[in-house]
């Protein structure tokens, strides 16, 4: 399946605040991208008017952007804004043919393609993470998961999945302790120790379980 990233909307969002001696130059150098289409929609936030996007962000820093799943602080240049548009946009593709390729059953392809692209991965994890992901496409990222049980690549996403243990999803929370578990690695145990606490039997039960697989 042939996809052009040109043509990939790609949302920002800018964090500011009315002090900040950077703001000006990043906002603008945004601005011109909405203008000239590489980005669809810019959401400006003044985070001294919103105190508690900080919070619900992490922001640590501003100004702050996001573009898509891509996250930078601090002083931008235009080259480097442009680089995460792109990134962004291929992310959004590789999410959008594994979807297609894996909703339709077609596991092999999806997964000779992150053999082939181990980054490629990422996306996969965007797929599991979004909640609007349908049933057929969440079964087929189990079926690549499982083939990629015990290697190096899923133990490279150790880090993304203990984050989505604390997922207000059930099912994702289940999931991300399955997948954890198929890692067979040791440092996974304190993550799948916490989630024995979890309000969830099921994610219990697969904690339990990845724990003693170890």
């Amino acid at each position: 399946m042939t996809t052009n990233l040109n043509n990939r909307p790609v949302d920002a969002l800018l964090i500011i605040s009315s002090s900040c001696p950077h703001c000006p130059s990043v906002l603008n150098h945004l601005s011109s991208l909405v203008k000239s289409g590489e980005i669809a929609q810019l959401t400006i936030i003044n985070i001294e008017q919103q105190p508690l996007a900080a919070q619900k962000y992490n922001v640590r820093s501003v100004p702050w952007i996001k573009i898509g799943k891509q996250q930078l602080q601090g002083l931008q240049t235009l080259e480097t804004i442009k680089q995460n548009i792109v990134w962004a946009k291929k992310k959004q593709s590789l999410a959008a043919d594994f979807d297609f390729l894996l909703s339709d059953g077609q596991v092999s392809r999806v997964t000779e393609q992150i053999l082939q692209e181990p980054s490629a991965i990422v996306a996969l994890l965007e797929l599991f993470e979004d909640e609007g992901t349908v049933l057929s496409t969440r079964i087929g990222i189990g079926v690549v998961m499982e083939e990629f049980a015990t290697s190096e690549l899923l133990k490279s996403i150790i880090p993304q999945l203990s984050v989505l243990t604390k997922h207000s999803n059930d099912l994702i929370r289940i999931d991300a302790c399955h997948y954890l578990g198929l890692s067979k690695d040791p440092s996974i145990r304190p993550v799948l120790a916490q989630c024995l606490n979890d309000d969830n039997a099921d994610v219990r039960e697969i904690a339990q379980d990845g724990l003693d697989g170890l």
